[in-house]
């Protein structure tokens, strides 16, 4: 049954809305009554979740079909915000996987995974961060990774992209906070969604039993608790949360070996 029209008036962005945890920000903040524009590439799955999202919340969703791999897809949607007089909240979750060695990864596979992760981030958190400003008031995500503690072979790109976003998001977070605007870099662990289908990450581990793994709704609301609490960095997970404090304290030799070892399991 469709819920009364939303009159909250507040409006977020979802990149990567059309699945795994770009899904589930999509649902759990439809049900806070955000108005959502929701960007990836797969159209029909978007459809599908803005048609669900208006009959179950009575919220407006509007779709941007684009590839933030490439500069014109990054422009569509910075040409969309431009439209939108306010934003309150933006959640950059576009992303994927691919485990390769990095002398074997073609260089334009190279160039569009740094778009995803750093160019696309860097140019929509310029594009609301004035608006917000001006409102004094603003939340902003990106979806970043554990990965960016636990560097690993077959990983260099996406790894340090994340590092990237964690100290972006911190010094950005160091610039705003005095408008009221909340900054957050989350750091999921391994998760149940579509983003491992191109490694042997997922089929290895669950073989093995190990209880890595998270849902996405799960991590979500990890995400929006630790927004609430002021959290810039935000891991969610005890297991996660244990890695990520223990790694600066590793001794670095024994680790790359360790990490090696490991990684040969997955090729």
């Amino acid at each position: 049954m469709r819920r009364d029209v939303n009159t909250t008036g507040r409006k977020a962005i979802i990149t990567g809305a059309s699945g795994g945890i770009g899904r589930s920000f999509a649902r759990q903040l439809a049900a806070q009554q955000y108005d959502l524009v929701l960007s990836g590439r797969n159209e029909s799955e978007l459809v599908k979740l803005a048609d669900e999202l208006r009959t179950s919340y009575g919220v407006d969703t509007d779709i941007v079909v684009t590839d933030l791999s490439h500069p014109t897809g990054i422009e569509v949607l910075t040409d969309k915000l431009s439209t939108i007089d306010s934003i309150d909240m933006l959640v950059s979750n576009a992303g994927y996987g691919e485990r390769s060695r990095f002398e074997h990864e073609p260089v334009d596979k190279v160039l569009q995974m740094i778009s995803v992760f750093i160019n696309a981030t860097v140019q929509l958190v310029h594009a609301v961060l004035p608006k917000m400003i001006n409102a004094k008031k603003g939340s902003i995500i990106t979806v970043s990774s554990l990965s960016a503690f636990v560097p690993a072979p077959g990983s260099s790109i996406y790894s340090s992209s994340k590092v990237f976003l964690n100290s972006f998001m911190e010094s950005i977070y160091m610039e705003v906070r005095k408008y009221g605007i909340r900054v957050q870099s989350l750091c999921p662990g391994l998760t149940h969604t579509g983003f491992h289908n191109n490694t042997q990450v997922t089929q290895r581990t669950e073989v093995r039993g190990l209880s890595l793994w998270m849902e996405p709704d799960m991590v979500v609301e990890a995400s929006l608790r630790g927004l609430d609490r002021g959290e810039v960095i935000c891991v969610p997970g005890h297991i996660n949360k244990v890695i990520k404090r223990i790694m600066p304290v590793l001794p670095r030799k024994p680790y790359y070996a360790f990490v090696n070892k490991i990684a040969r399991r997955f090729k």
